[in-house]
């Protein structure tokens, strides 16, 4: 679910529990969807949808703009205008709640995420640790699995750089899946 970077901190400190949607979107309640910010497309939490809800422009209230993180309604729909143009009384909108299920202290580039076929690079840290035996990989790619583990994304990225570690998560996610590990 892609969310403005403008919002991260709130989300992030459970300021802002719904993101308010033009039109009908497809969500369902129960699911668990990564929580992406744009510009940069990196995931920076696992989120659960707790509820979706349809209502008209019209209809929304100071509790919708409270949970969404905005002060009343009008605040809410001035900023929804700047995003979707101007909107009118009987335009749809999908308020969709969401809590917080794991944060991301580093970030995880979605399209890293999308090649690892999301698969979490600290879950294919501890698979790799799991069944090296089984697994013939360089030591530089151990090390970055290891440091992946140990200290998470953001340090084996500032130690190895990210080309290197993305190409150690891609090369190691293979070798799961062949063995049929993953």
């Amino acid at each position: 679910m892609l969310i403005d970077s403008a919002y991260k901190s709130r989300i992030l400190r459970g300021d802002k529990v719904t993101t308010i949607r033009y039109g009908s979107y497809e969500a369902k309640p129960g699911s668990e969807v990564y929580l992406v910010i744009t510009p940069s497309d990196t995931a920076i939490a696992k989120v659960r949808i707790t509820k979706v809800e349809r209502k008209k422009v019209r209809e929304l209230t100071n509790e919708d703009a409270r949970l969404d993180g905005f002060s009343d309604v009008k605040e809410l729909l001035r900023e929804l205008n700047k995003i979707y143009g101007e909107l009118y009384g009987d335009d749809e909108v999908t308020i969709i709640g969401f809590e917080v299920v794991k944060r991301f202290k580093d970030g995880i580039p979605l399209k890293w995420l999308k090649g690892l076929n999301y698969r979490e690079p600290e879950e294919i840290a501890r698979l790799y640790l799991e069944n090296q035996d089984k697994l013939n990989f360089n030591r530089e790619t151990d090390f970055i699995m290891r440091r992946i583990y140990n200290e998470g994304l953001g340090k084996a990225v500032r130690t190895f750089g990210p080309k290197k570690v993305q190409q150690a998560l891609l090369k190691v996610y293979h070798g799961l899946y062949n063995e049929g590990l993953i």
